[in-house]
């Protein structure tokens, strides 16, 4: 009799250190959710640098002076019934956010489509960069590319059509 009082105590304690170590986990997972800092994609390495021969003219060669981030929102015409602005709406007021489908009984048009708050609007950005380059003949030229992070100013580069090619210095 007393190896099963202590055999179901032992149950108990570890049930609970699971229980523990599960919440852990689910708070750790809801923290990461809830980061707002957009962290750059790195899986693609660096372009490797050609190597130029020495005394090579290149008049499409230069070097990197400026990279500038352009985010552009892709925006979604909300109908007014839908937009949210917390800072009008008073205590219990609905504010909608996620996927939305209406049918209006009355006059009106039907609206299907994802809605939420400013902030969360403010999300739905797609970054792209304007990279700058001073050419070894004396002119300048800018690109605009989606993989921007991976140049950094100072970096001497080739430059063909729209192709950035990284050049050992």
């Amino acid at each position: 009799m007393t190896n099963n009082t202590e055999r179901s105590a032992g149950k108990g304690a570890s049930g609970g250190c699971a229980c523990a170590v599960a919440g852990v986990v689910l708070l750790s997972a809801m923290a990461a959710q809830a980061q707002t800092l957009k962290i750059p994609d790195f899986r693609n390495e660096r372009p490797a640098a050609a190597v130029s021969k020495p005394g090579e003219k290149c008049d499409q060669c230069g070097v990197i002076r400026t990279i500038r981030e352009i985010q552009s929102r892709r925006e979604q015409p909300v109908p007014q019934a839908f937009q949210n602005n917390p800072a009008t709406q008073g205590p219990g007021g609905e504010i909608y956010v996620g996927a939305v489908a209406a049918m209006p009984m009355g006059p009106g048009e039907s609206y299907v489509g994802a809605v939420g708050t400013p902030e969360m609007r403010n999300r739905f950005t797609s970054s792209s960069y304007e990279i700058t380059v001073k050419l070894d003949a004396g002119g300048y030229t800018v690109l605009q590319r989606a993989d921007g992070g991976h140049y950094q100013v100072g970096d001497r580069v080739r430059v063909r059509g729209i192709q950035l090619e990284r050049l050992a210095p």
